[in-house]
């Protein structure tokens, strides 16, 4: 890390004082405790807010606590609690009940989705300009960005699609339903799920979709782990067999599922499960992967839902800290990087900003490359056009290719005296 990357490294136990002290811990603005041990994790912000760190992170994974997050943030004073298993877990659940779609994020505080999904040569939207596509489609959605080949776009009036483009739509979500129903294309959610490898994503995973009445099938190659997941997961049918084997998947008819996820601790078995699913035609394959570079490889493979639960804590822990850089302005609320980081989505409350405030979007003076893709007002869902304003007290949702926007104010261009 010290060859790597730009940053001081201090060897030692994070949960010493010494350590702490040695590190600078009475001026720190953010203590973040990662490592593998939850109890360590927690001993490590408590024994830093001691000793004067303003905020504090912690990560904590295992499962006997997922429902005492509260409790321990209250006792031990920590100002966030992350748990990248959970998380990963709750992001799959948001794919399986859109079928049609790669990746699924929200926002204001769910009202919102933004969905990713790519173009198909069977699609009606396909050479069609956005200015004349908006007049047809039977619902209020907006066109994000969009990566074609290596190029990314925040697409304006003039774009028209192309095959294999990768779009990001937002909108409510029968409104994004109903232009799934518009392109053709299914939107029948998941019923039968089958989980390969007996993960903690896996347990938090079957949980969730137990509660949601669908039928989850988990395959797990170790026997004792088996055994723990029976004791565990009630509604869940467990079986003992190698997830990477043809004859264990064509047993278990995975080309009857509904959707698989693979969970295992192996980026290259994951991988392996995923393909022989998708040819054997199942409508929904997600994978886990956790070492970076192989996304773009594995998106080559026809396989676009990805998801990395190291990915998605620094994406929390990043907006976590976005939010802190400007918490005297208009700050960041939510935070979600697209297209391989080279864009973002951001979320803010606008205040106290006469610039940007009751003035029509289209007189707005804003970057290129930003795009006010959505507001939300009295908890009402606005997808706005050039006639739109912002209102005081309006939830905005901004895109933007710029990167690092704290505060609302700067999606507009400088006025040069």
């Amino acid at each position: 890390a010290d060859e790597t990357l730009d940053i001081m490294c201090i060897k030692g136990n994070g949960a010493s004082v010494e350590i702490l002290k040695e590190a600078g811990i009475s001026e720190t603005d953010l203590l973040v405790a990662v490592t593998n041990g939850d109890e360590l994790n927690m001993i490590c912000c408590v024994i830093g807010k001691k000793l004067g760190a303003k905020h504090t992170v912690a990560r904590i994974r295992n499962t006997d606590y997922s429902n005492e997050y509260k409790m321990l943030k209250q006792e031990l004073e920590l100002d966030m609690v992350i748990n990248p298993e959970m998380e990963a877990a709750d992001e799959i659940t948001r794919m399986l009940q859109f079928p049609s779609a790669a990746n699924v994020e929200t926002f204001a505080k769910n009202m919102l989705e933004m969905v990713e999904f790519r173009v198909l040569d069977t699609d009606i939207i396909l050479d069609k300009k956005l200015t004349s596509l908006n007049k047809h489609l039977p619902s209020r959605v907006l066109f994000c960005a969009v990566r074609r080949d290596d190029e990314i776009v925040i697409p304006k009036g003039d774009f028209s699609f192309e095959p294999d483009d990768l779009v990001y739509v937002i909108g409510e979500r029968k409104d994004i339903s109903n232009f799934f129903t518009y392109l053709g294309r299914s939107s029948h959610k998941a019923k039968n799920v089958t989980i390969i490898g007996g993960s903690r994503i896996a347990i938090y995973l079957a949980w969730v979709l137990d509660d949601l009445g669908m039928n989850v099938k988990i395959i797990e190659i170790n026997k004792e782990r088996c055994l723990l997941l029976s004791e565990i997961l009630d509604n869940a049918l467990i079986i003992c067999g190698d997830g990477t084997d043809q004859e264990v998947l064509d047993n278990e008819n995975i080309q009857t599922a509904d959707a698989t996820v693979a969970l295992t601790d192996m980026d290259e078995e994951n991988l392996i499960s995923s393909l022989y699913a998708h040819q054997c035609g199942v409508p929904n394959v997600i994978l886990k992967v956790n070492r970076h570079n192989y996304i773009p490889i594995i998106k080559k493979l026809g396989l676009d839902s990805i998801i990395s639960p190291k990915f998605s804590t620094s994406n929390n822990i990043l907006r976590y800290v976005r939010a802190l850089v400007n918490s005297q302005g208009i700050a960041v609320e939510k935070l979600y990087k697209i297209l391989d980081n080279e864009a973002e989505v951001a979320e803010f409350t606008a205040k106290n900003s006469p610039d940007l405030i009751n003035i029509k979007l289209k007189d707005l003076n804003l970057k290129s490359d930003v795009l006010i893709a959505a507001l939300v007002r009295n908890k009402k869902i606005i997808i706005p056009y050039g006639d739109d304003c912002i209102k005081e007290g309006d939830k905005v949702i901004v895109v933007t290719k710029t990167g690092f926007i704290t505060d609302l104010n700067e999606i507009l261009e400088v006025q040069l005296l």
